[in-house]
């Protein structure tokens, strides 16, 4: 059973999003409508809604780990937004020209998403999750949080922190 439960004008879901109609899919496919809404019971589509809201963090933070494990890293680094706070003091430029070396210098990298839980606060979510990591010869879990924002229509990465 997954569950979505709304908390004011917050909204947290762990698990897939049936609920949704959207189907929580490995990190290396994209994210798929799995069913449609009757005529009758369908009623425009609401950017504000927090259920769309819910799906359209899901489908960002999939694209991003779809994006890394296909070593695009032109998409990988789209999915950060332009106030996107590297750790450890680095620079945007220097955190860019880093993370495009270690993505490049790599003949395979695997990046899978467990146990996602997304929270929405009006345009800012966390999402929480579980990061399997393979490359190469390594393999590494960590626990992930990544703070998005929604900028336009999309949701863009603003932090991200790791072993929390």
């Amino acid at each position: 059973m997954h569950r979505i439960v709304a908390q004011g004008s917050s909204l947290v879901a762990a698990g897939l999003l049936a609920t949704a109609g959207i189907a929580a899919t490995p990190a290396t496919a994209p994210v798929a409508p799995v069913a449609t809404v009757a005529p009758a019971a369908a009623a425009p589509a609401n950017p504000t809604n927090p259920v769309t809201h819910l799906a359209e963090v899901e489908a960002a933070v999939r694209a991003w780990a779809a994006a890394w494990s296909a070593r695009d890293v032109e998409r990988y680094l789209a999915a950060y937004a332009s106030d996107f706070t590297p750790a450890r003091g680095q620079t945007r430029e220097r955190w860019e020209a880093d993370r495009r070396t270690r993505i490049t210098g790599k003949s395979r990298i695997s990046v899978g998403i467990e146990g996602l839980v997304i929270s929405i606060q009006g345009m800012s979510a966390n999402a929480q999750f579980r990061q399997i990591y393979s490359a190469d010869a390594l393999t590494e879990t960590d626990r992930k949080t990544l703070e998005l924002q929604r900028v336009g229509t999309r949701w863009l990465i603003r932090k991200e922190s790791a072993g929390n």
